[in-house]
């Protein structure tokens, strides 16, 4: 178990807390969150008591406020541990001490209390056998593998016994590849050196393991609470608009009701106009009657007695007056003129008629009005019925063409029409330029979808603009697609007339076979028997019997050199077969298999040469690594699956060569700088005799282009 870190003499006292037993180890740890310190981030004291990294060996040596138990020793300051050559050698643990240490190791890991020397930084594994496992820097150098003694051991077996290396310094944590058999991984990207960030995902054969940079974890953590907050603020505010705002709209709606109801009544009603109604005249004897002034209160004197009496003697001479005519009737009244009260008449009626919309009648009676009594118009109400009623025609018209479809003169009649007097008819003609926008809308949306299931872009291209600004961008989305659709189709077809021609040729190459094939017949039944002078002569006849035939007479010439070789050569490997030499049968066998296959003969005999084929590499590969001939052995195992890929005995001997040729690349990867022509030896074998695509063929290539000048 790594020594504990020193702990602030603020933080932590020396002895133990009053009341505590004499032998309580327990250590006064500062609480996570005090200070409100984020975890992860070393406090002020805890970076004063940090080793100092230019001197890495003053990490080896810690301190402890540990207080020893009744017989226990007390351990001394300066206690060497780690790497220090003071240290006890590890040989002389026991394997028992070390389980123990692996698993203080990792209950401390998983300890978010526990005191540490290393860096704030460390590596969860989240994928792989291991999965759920943490470990923490402990100094500033950890190495990851499968072998005895690294700093965090993994059980995945694709992984190499040192694989990767991690050292962290002032500019970041460097991830180092140690020449791993199966690479490394860093979020999905082969790398053999990089610096890590916080969350980076490292991939080594079956196993995933994210990099934790717990400083950048609190600040990210720290952000995303403050964005929650400030979105809380934010929503909170709008909600408080909008109730302002409701409120608002509430009082305007009361203002606006109160409004409306102080005018019920209609101002332009003719009946108020005092143009059209008789004027009040008040009677003669009305009119003259003085205003009496009250006067000033004391005793009248002698003027105001005189003048009381005039006054009273004018008044009885008055009433006298009044007595003495009052028998007598006023004249009569001049007789009214009848084309005056029916030019009045009409005029009312003609009131009434706009009041209803009935602006024709309302121009047809004022006309007559007029007629009966020049000037009596004098509002100007046939002016106001003619424009209303050119309006009403106007949409008439704008609504006969929207009936037929003809959405574009509509429109122009619309804008082309007369503005209204009146407050309802501005209102119907708002409602008809809605009402025509979601008619020309729906009219031009379904022409598109009708001109887009006919494929046809240009006339889909010319309606988009007479959209509505807000349903373009979904029309212009669709016709992209369409576009992309017809550039995929015609690449498609043009695809297809290339294979069309790929087959056409293939089937005349077959044809064309099929008649070399059937010229051949006879040679082929000769060779299949094993009368290989026959055959050659059987060659000469075809030659004769097709001498147009250039292609006949070039593959007889052929076969009449190819038979003589493939008969040599099958029978030598036939003779070491019987004799049980199968692996110097190896190669008289794979000439022979050459030679069918060059000959193009369709029989039997060239699965049953690649039968002993098979059967003899699987021989001579268990040879050739007996010799510790890996190259050989490798050459021969792949044959073999080549032959036969169901052959277990030659993918057993792969699998047991790839411990053997990784070690191989090892050595030669180490001697590449000392020894170039012994490592270029070395990585050639192993190019040789690794798989195909694997990452130690693909290692040892670029090695041996490196050392090739």
């Amino acid at each position: 178990m790594p020594p504990r870190r020193p702990t602030s003499s603020r933080a932590n006292s020396s002895r133990p807390p009053a009341g505590a037993p004499q032998g309580d180890r327990t250590e006064l740890k500062p609480s996570p969150f005090a200070n409100k310190q984020p975890r992860g981030e070393p406090s002020a004291e805890e970076e004063d008591l940090e080793p100092s990294m230019e001197n890495p060996m003053e990490e080896d040596y810690h301190t402890s406020n540990h207080f020893a138990g009744e017989g226990e020793e007390e351990p001394g300051e300066g206690t060497p541990v780690g790497d220090d050559p003071r240290a006890v050698s590890k040989e002389f643990v026991s394997l028992e001490d070390q389980e123990q240490e692996e698993e203080q190791t990792e209950e401390d890991d998983d300890n978010p209390d526990a005191t540490r020397a290393g860096p704030p930084v460390s590596l969860h594994i989240i994928e792989g056998p291991d999965k759920g496992k943490k470990r923490r820097f402990k100094s500033v150098r950890m190495v990851l593998g499968r072998a005895n003694g690294v700093d965090l051991k993994l059980s995945d077996q694709s992984v190499s016994r040192r694989h990767l290396e991690l050292v962290h310094g002032d500019t970041g944590t460097v991830l180092r590849d140690l020449v791993s058999a199966s690479g490394t991984r860093v979020n999905d990207e082969r790398v053999d050196e990089c610096t890590l960030k916080h969350g980076d995902v490292i991939s080594i054969g079956k196993t995933s393991i994210r990099f934790v940079d717990e400083l950048e974890q609190v600040k990210q953590l720290r952000a995303e609470a403050e964005a929650r907050e400030a979105e809380a603020k934010k929503a909170e505010e709008e909600a408080k608009k909008k109730k302002e705002e409701e409120a608002a709209a509430r009082k305007k709606a009361a203002a606006n009701a109160t409004a409306a109801s102080k005018a019920d009544v209609d101002p332009n009603d003719p009946r108020f106009n005092e143009a059209t109604n008789a004027r009040f005249v008040p009677p003669e004897g009305l009119r003259d009657i003085p205003t009496r002034r009250p006067g000033r209160s004391g005793t009248p004197d002698t003027k105001v007695l005189v003048y009381g009496g005039l006054g009273v003697a004018v008044v009885v001479l008055a009433v006298i007056i009044v007595i003495v005519f009052a028998n007598k009737e006023p004249p009569p009244p001049p007789p009214p003129d009848p084309r005056e009260e029916l030019a009045a008449t009409k005029m009312q009626r003609a009131r009434t008629a706009i009041r209803e919309g009935s602006y024709s009648d309302a121009v047809t009676l004022i006309e007559e009005a007029e007629k009966l009594k020049p000037g009596i118009d004098a509002e100007g109400l046939a002016k106001t019925a003619q424009a209303e009623q050119a309006l009403i025609e106007a949409l008439k018209t704008v609504r006969a063409l929207m009936a037929e479809e003809r959405y574009e003169e509509a429109r122009q009649q619309l804008e082309e029409a007369p503005k209204g007097i009146t407050a309802k008819s501005d209102e119907e003609r708002q409602a008809l330029d809605k009402e025509l926008s979601t008619a020309e809308a729906g009219f031009y949306t379904k022409r598109l979808d009708s001109l887009l299931e006919q494929r046809d872009v240009e006339s889909v291209r010319a309606l988009i603009d007479k959209l509505p600004s807000n349903a373009r961008p979904l029309y212009r989305a669709k016709l992209e697609e369409l576009e992309m659709a017809l550039a995929q189709e015609a690449q498609d077809q043009e695809k297809l007339e290339k294979t069309n021609k790929v087959l056409a040729a293939k089937r005349a190459a077959e044809k064309r076979a099929q008649i070399v094939a059937e010229a051949f017949d006879v040679v082929e039944r000769k060779f299949d028997n094993g009368d290989y002078e026959r055959a050659v002569l059987e060659c000469d006849r075809v030659v004769e019997a097709n001498k147009g035939d250039n292609e006949i007479r070039e593959r007889a010439r052929n076969l009449k050199r190819l038979i003589p070789q493939f008969a040599r050569t099958y029978q030598d490997a036939q003779r070491k077969v019987q004799s049980g030499s199968l692996e110097s049968a190896v190669r008289p066998l794979r000439k022979a298999e050459e030679l069918y296959t060059q000959i193009g003969f369709r029989g039997a005999m060239l699965d049953a040469i690649r039968e002993q084929l098979a059967e003899a590499s699987v021989k001579a590969g268990k040879a050739s690594l007996a010799r510790r001939d890996i190259a050989s052995a490798g050459i021969h195992f792949r044959e073999a699956l080549r032959l036969n890929p169901g052959d277990r005995r030659a993918q057993d001997g792969l699998d047991g060569m790839q411990e053997e040729v990784e070690n191989l690349y090892q050595r030669a990867y180490i001697e590449r700088d000392r020894d170039p022509r012994s490592a270029a030896e070395k990585f050639k074998i192993v190019i040789d005799t690794a798989p195909e695509g694997s990452e130690l063929r693909r290692k040892a290539e670029v090695h041996l282009k490196e050392l090739q000048p």
